[in-house]
């Protein structure tokens, strides 16, 4: 086992209390007066240059959040006086002019946000005690795009054309009109956001066959999505 401690803290107070005694005791121990003296000098400079790091440390962690702080205020700063500006420039009657003259880039003209995305992925639910059909969907709409609604168009025949029966907001729709009867009827979704309109989804169908639920009607197939807790009959 080393009689020299590893951790530096101790190794340095190892050497503080040795060295006075060493001084003092340095005939009885074998070494010269000369040699303790220099041993403890060493000693005092290790501590003194141990501090000095623990001081400069402490300096640079004080130092950096001056820097932080003294950056951020001129970032606001920079920010405030940007937004001034910018509102001044686009008061005149040519705003490039003084952008050119505060040396910043005139505001991008922004492109248009891109049409909503085509509905998927329909799933399909009846409710037996209504007779109600629960349509919902997924939809990747562009980034940073927002309030896109989605318009739900039904037929009952294929040679008719597809009505408006709603809109909502999110993607899930509750057609509470529909009444047994049909054999099949279809739908579509489509993706609306201002003046953009986006693709319409695939055709929907479901066919009925009989079976529990409203006039003892029941999902038989759906064809272009899927049955989500349906009442759904036996193949």
């Amino acid at each position: 086992m080393s009689i020299l401690p590893s951790r530096t803290q101790d190794l340095l107070d190892w050497f503080n209390q040795r060295g006075p005694v060493w001084i003092e005791q340095a005939i009885n121990i074998g070494i010269t007066s000369a040699q303790a003296t220099a041993f403890n000098t060493k000693a005092t400079a290790a501590r003194n240059a141990y501090n000095a790091r623990l001081a400069a440390l402490e300096a640079a962690r004080v130092a950096a959040n001056v820097q932080r702080d003294a950056i951020t205020d001129a970032r606001r700063n920079a920010s405030d006086l940007l937004r001034i500006i910018k509102a001044f420039a686009e008061n005149q009657a040519n705003p490039q002019i003084v952008y050119d003259r505060a040396q910043i880039p005139a505001p991008a003209v922004p492109s248009p946000a891109p049409p909503p995305a085509k509905p998927s992925d329909i799933t399909v639910e009846l409710t037996p005690t209504s007779g109600a059909i629960t349509l919902r969907w997924k939809a990747s709409n562009p980034a940073g795009t927002a309030g896109t609604s989605y318009i739900v168009r039904r037929r009952t025949s294929a040679a008719a054309e597809f009505a408006f029966i709603g809109v909502t907001g999110t993607k899930e729709f509750v057609d509470s009109t529909f009444f047994a009867g049909p054999d099949s009827v279809q739908y579509t979704v489509q993706g609306q956001r201002a003046d953009s309109a986006g693709p319409v989804s695939d055709i929907l169908t479901i066919n009925f066959g009989r079976g529990p639920g409203v006039g003892g009607q029941g999902i038989q197939s759906v064809e272009g999505g899927t049955v989500s807790q349906a009442v759904k009959l036996a193949a």
